[in-house]
């Protein structure tokens, strides 16, 4: 993925070992309206994307989540994945599109983020499961 977002004018820039800090700073950036107990009950601890699929935050879903974030602006982003500590930051990423992200789908849980926290679009390794996008 890093070469062919690469091919379309974008740095890319690995940032070792940041998964969990940027998985928390996602959890409390989006879902802190949510109390420990809600979380525990819809096993975040797990995949931090149940907070959508049960339905506890509103967000778009599907191809309405897809349209989202195509036309989302996005100048800076981070791809975080949900059991690995690889995060990657994207530079110059205007042009990320979900067709982009497509050869993750399915394999492991994908999220992006803006800079500075304020929307997120999220594959899940599920195929009856999202995309998800949702914006604070």
């Amino acid at each position: 993925m890093k070469d062919a977002l690469k091919k379309k004018g974008m740095f890319v820039k690995k940032l070792p070992n940041q998964g969990e800090f940027f998985r928390k700073r996602w959890e409390n950036e989006f879902a802190s309206a949510l109390s420990a107990l809600q979380k525990k009950k819809i096993y975040m601890d797990e995949f931090l994307w149940h907070a959508f699929s049960y339905e506890k935050l509103p967000c778009l879903q599907g191809e309405q989540a897809i349209q989202a974030f195509e036309q989302q602006k996005k100048n800076d982003c981070y791809l975080l994945f949900e059991h690995d500590e690889r995060v990657l930051q994207l530079s110059k990423c205007e042009h990320l599109t979900s067709a982009d992200l497509s050869a993750n789908m399915y394999l492991e849980d994908l999220y992006v983020v803006d800079k500075d926290f304020t929307w997120t679009y999220v594959i899940t390794h599920e195929s009856s499961c999202g995309p998800y996008f949702y914006r604070t």
